[in-house]
Parts: C-alpha cells; sequence; structure tokens
C-alpha cells in the first residue's frame, strides 16, 4: 500500500482512495476509519449530573418536549444534541432512525412485525416495550440489518 500525504489550506480531512476497492487493505481501512470518526461515547445529562455512556449501552434516542432522551436498559438521560445532530454521529454504527422522532440501537432489537397499516411493530430484547417503524424509514432499517 503507498501513501501520499498533501498539504492544502482547506479545513476539512480529505482521503482519497484509488486501486482496488474490494481488497482486505481497503475494507480495513474503512472500518478503522468509520470507528474512530464515530463517537464511542455520548455526553448525556440526568438531574443536573454529567454522564459519559458507551453507545453500545444506548437503546434508542427519543425526541419528546423540546429535548432528546436516551435511554438505556435502565435508566433515561438527556441530550443537549438534536435528533438529526445524533443520526451524523451515529451514521457507522447500528443504529437507525425508524420514525421522525426515535433513532434505535439494531443490537437491542428482538423482532419485527408487519401491521395492516403498513408500518411494522419492533419489539425490543429486555424489555416487553414495542416501536413503531413508519414506512418511511424501513428501507433505511432494513439497511442496518
Amino acid at each position: 500500500m503507498k501513501i501520499i500525504m498533501e498539504p492544502t489550506n482547506s479545513q476539512e480531512t480529505e482521503v482519497i482512495i484509488k486501486g482496488n476497492l474490494t481488497s482486505p487493505e481497503v475494507a480495513a481501512l474503512l472500518t478503522f476509519i468509520n470507528t474512530k470518526s464515530s463517537p464511542s461515547k455520548f455526553t448525556l445529562y440526568k438531574d443536573d449530573e454529567q454522564f459519559f455512556l458507551d453507545t453500545k449501552d444506548i437503546v434508542s434516542f427519543e425526541a419528546a418536549n423540546g429535548c432528546v432522551i436516551a435511554k438505556t436498559v435502565s435508566e433515561e438521560y438527556c441530550s443537549k444534541q438534536k435528533l438529526y445532530e445524533i443520526k451524523e454521529n451515529l451514521a457507522s454504527l447500528p443504529f437507525a432512525q425508524i420514525n421522525k422522532s426515535t433513532i434505535i440501537n439494531i443490537d437491542f432489537v428482538k423482532s419485527v412485525s408487519a401491521e395492516f397499516s403498513g408500518n411494522y411493530t419492533l419489539r425490543l430484547k429486555h424489555t416487553k416495550d414495542t416501536m413503531t417503524i413508519s414506512r418511511k424509514y424501513m428501507k433505511e432499517f432494513k439497511e442496518k440489518i
């Protein structure tokens, strides 16, 4: 593998990969870049305290009452980020938006069943909770599975 680095006046870092894009080296490089560019922890708040939670522990993010609530199996926290910002940060991780106000961690999904309306019902592991996957977001959900 040959690496060429060129300084520019641009503030944004640009990576260009040329060659056999299906090689194991390229796959490993992309995995590394995606891992480093995604947050492994989120800064969340509860009762005037600040918490740093691993993304793997977060079940969902739900926008409600002007706040984005991050849910774990046993706790709820508030995020100061907007839902679309959280979605951008989680792009390379197993999270998918399932409706207008909810992003779910795919690793916590137990089952999905179709509804008569064309929407889908999602059941979570570790709880009896269900959520609705709207038709608009079903394609994104399937791509993340």
